[in-house]
């Protein structure tokens, strides 16, 4: 099960370049559900990926991966 609660990632925030990627994302995945993720250049689709994967750190939310918080996790994880 994959579960994503209002994940927020940015990207230089504070500046005059902040880009809001994410903004209170949600999303619960169920064992054995097909996603596809469909969107524009910039919509955030590889962000989410990447926030997932622990490449990126969220800024805000969660994500649980089989009941387990792995927001902070490393990518290693």
């Amino acid at each position: 099960m994959l579960e994503l609660v209002n994940v927020t990632k940015r990207f230089f925030p504070g500046t005059v370049n902040e880009r809001i990627a994410l903004d209170d994302l949600s999303l619960k995945l169920s064992e054995g559900d097909f996603v596809t993720v469909i969107g524009s250049n910039g919509a955030g689709k590889s962000t989410m990926l990447n926030v997932i994967s622990g490449r990126y750190t969220a800024d805000g939310g969660s994500v649980i991966i089989d009941g387990h918080d792995v927001t902070r996790a490393p990518e290693h994880r």
